[in-house]
């Protein structure tokens, strides 16, 4: 005689060991049976959600454990992240725009390198309604031009701060690296104090959680010019930018934001070049710095 399934009497009535077949239903099967996730091999799982939303471009993907939604936003000034049904914690990247480095008429490549703009991530519950987001544009650049900051990228009740312009001497006036997301070079003649200040707890500028890190005041040889601060390190001479940071809440793959810009060279080398767009990175030379971008994305 074949073996009898624990699982129903012999009338044929189930029992309550609640022995099922998963069916191809591994998921709910998880959540019933192991208290959603919170014991055994599940125990890192995050809740999916039943977000319906729309806003931004959007993309669908899995990264390690879980699949995500994103809703990512690249047009300047005012957008709109929309939840039409569902709620739960959405995660958010915030790049502002990187700034740009201006130079006195005569030029001369004597330009440090621009600020990249802040980099800020964080995590925050929504339920249906409108969440009005902002995005920040490049700071400009150019000869004639003083450096300015980038715009600020802003959603979810934070701000990611635009980075701070780079200073020049061209040969006269002088001008000091801008504070921003990450700080402005500057041109050596100002050191020590020429460097723009990036945002991170305690700064002068602004106490708020670190988002870029300082500009470099610059050297007087080899390099004269000092580079952007970016997201993930102080600008340092010439060609050493401050490094960007990565993140993958965009395609589930990392990609990196906010990396300062170069600074130029005396009396040759003119590094001048635009961030590129929707990074946040800091403008090269006189460059105008690259537009900031912003990302929403939850688990589905």
């Amino acid at each position: 005689m074949g073996a009898r399934s624990s699982n129903t009497d012999r009338n044929g009535h189930r029992s309550q060991s609640q022995n099922r077949l998963l069916d191809g239903h591994v998921a709910n099967f998880f959540n019933s049976n192991l208290n959603a996730g919170a014991i055994g091999p599940n125990a890192d799982l995050l809740p999916g959600t039943d977000i319906n939303a729309s806003g931004g471009t959007t993309a669908t993907y899995i990264s390690g454990l879980y699949a995500y939604k994103s809703h990512t936003f690249t047009a300047n000034g005012s957008n709109t992240f929309v939840v039409n049904s569902g709620s739960g914690d959405i995660e958010y990247l915030l790049v502002a725009g990187g700034g740009g480095t201006g130079s006195a008429p005569q030029g001369g490549n004597r330009e440090g390198g621009s600020g990249a703009g802040g980099m800020l991530t964080g995590t925050t519950p929504v339920s249906p309604g409108s969440y009005p987001l902002s995005l920040g544009a490049g700071g400009t650049g150019g000869q004639a031009a003083s450096p300015t900051q980038g715009g600020n990228s802003t959603g979810f009740s934070a701000t990611a701060y635009g980075g701070g312009g780079g200073g020049y001497n061209d040969p006269a006036p002088e001008a000091y690296g801008r504070n921003g997301g990450s700080g402005g070079g500057a041109w050596y003649t100002l050191a020590p104090g020429g460097g723009g200040k990036g945002v991170y707890p305690g700064s002068p500028y602004v106490s708020a959680p670190r988002q870029g890190y300082d500009g470099s005041p610059g050297n007087g040889s080899p390099d004269y010019g000092g580079a952007g601060g970016g997201a993930g390190g102080a600008g340092g001479f010439g060609t050493n930018i401050g490094p960007g940071a990565v993140n993958d809440y965009r395609v589930g793959v990392g990609i990196t934001y906010a990396a300062g810009g170069a600074a130029n060279d005396f009396p040759s080398t003119d590094r001048t070049a635009n961030g590129a767009v929707n990074t946040g990175n800091g403008g090269s030379g006189r460059g105008t710095g690259g537009p900031g971008i912003i990302v929403v994305r939850y688990t589905t």
